[in-house]
């Protein structure tokens, strides 16, 4: 029986809030935000003016038959108000009809349909007892009901040396976690919990890495810089990159922090390859210029790994992303991080 230490990724991720469907009607687009965590808000509709409305009213009927009706009042042109979804926890389907009235007397009526889902975060643990890397099965409980587990075996050399997916079909609780054993050289095991809401967290076990959860910079189009505005989202990813600092800070392990960045399939892959370089370096001199004092080290992989697929030359937010990752060595090569060229700031 081999002992493990467990760290929790403090990542987690989901798809982004759908794009504003255009309406047919004169009014109004909307957007539903259907997918949300508990901790996160609630689900919402969001609705985008047309024209300045003078009055409307959104009805809405629940899948368990609770209704509900809301004034929206004046609105001007592209002025977005936000309406939630109220439900209790778990998926409902919703039908919901928008009507309102112009200034030129246009009015609309349109009816839709969608589902949501607002569920509990992830939490995930394991039992480092009931881990037998040599029969290759661990126990993972999960506060949640799961789709599926990704697991991923790496050795000493930071080689992946087997991979597989496990269906759960909805099963929380204790399950039991199985992959193909990988001999004696295992070095660490990663695992990626996926709801069944479409969130997704990951635990890892020993050695020490921890993904930073943090939101996105929006860097100046085709450069490595940005407006000062986005320097409240670096100083939240720094207090999440101290704060595991700190949590980790009694293993005694040097500890260093990586930064990955990545692009949309926009220009040519060289030249997003350089940005997203450049981007990433960027980002950590602003940490060590914030006083981080670890070493930091940077990567860039261009439009080399989709978050979402697209065809060349698409825009996609999804896709321009970064990725901070703390620990005591070189994360090893992943779907995410398929090659290991890191460079000291």
């Amino acid at each position: 029986m081999n002992r493990w230490l467990l760290v929790v990724f403090l990542f987690l991720t989901c798809a982004a809030p759908n794009a504003f469907a255009q309406s047919d009607a004169p009014l109004f687009d909307y957007q539903i935000e259907a997918k949300v965590q508990t901790d996160q808000g609630a689900p919402m509709l969001v609705l985008r003016a047309k024209e300045f409305i003078k009055s409307g009213t959104v009805e809405m009927e629940r899948s368990d038959g609770n209704q509900r009706s809301v004034k929206i009042g004046q609105m001007k042109p592209g002025q977005e108000k936000r309406i939630p979804l109220k439900q209790p926890k778990g998926g409902f389907k919703w039908t919901i009809t928008v009507s309102g009235e112009s200034q030129f007397n246009q009015t609309m009526n349109q009816k839709f349909e969608t589902e949501t889902a607002w569920v509990d975060p992830i939490v995930l643990s394991v039992n480092p007892e009931l881990v037998n890397v040599s029969e290759g099965k661990l126990t993972l409980r999960s506060n949640v009901p799961l789709d599926r587990v990704d697991i991923e075996v790496f050795n000493k050399a930071g080689d992946k040396v087997a991979a597989t997916t496990q269906a759960l079909g909805g099963k929380g609780g204790d399950v039991e976690i199985s992959w193909p054993p990988a001999g004696s050289e295992v070095s660490s095991i990663r695992l990626q919990a996926h709801d069944i809401a479409g969130f997704w967290s990951a635990v890892l076990l020993e050695p020490f890495w921890v993904d930073i959860a943090h939101a996105e910079v929006e860097f100046h189009f085709g450069k490595s810089t940005w407006d000062d505005s986005e320097n409240a989202k670096l100083k939240d990813t720094l207090a999440a990159v101290h704060e595991a600092m700190e949590s980790h800070r009694r293993k005694g392990l040097q500890m260093q922090l990586y930064i990955a960045g990545y692009t949309d399939t926009v220009g040519g892959s060289a030249d997003n390859m350089a940005l997203s370089t450049a981007r990433a370096r960027a980002i950590a001199a602003w940490f060590r210029k914030s006083g981080l004092d670890i070493p930091l080290l940077y990567q860039g992989f261009g439009e080399s790994v989709l978050a979402v697929t697209t065809p060349d030359n698409t825009p996609e937010a999804r896709n321009r992303r970064a990725l901070y990752i703390l620990g005591n060595a070189p994360p090893p090569t992943s779907a995410v991080v398929p090659k290991r060229s890191w460079k000291r700031l």
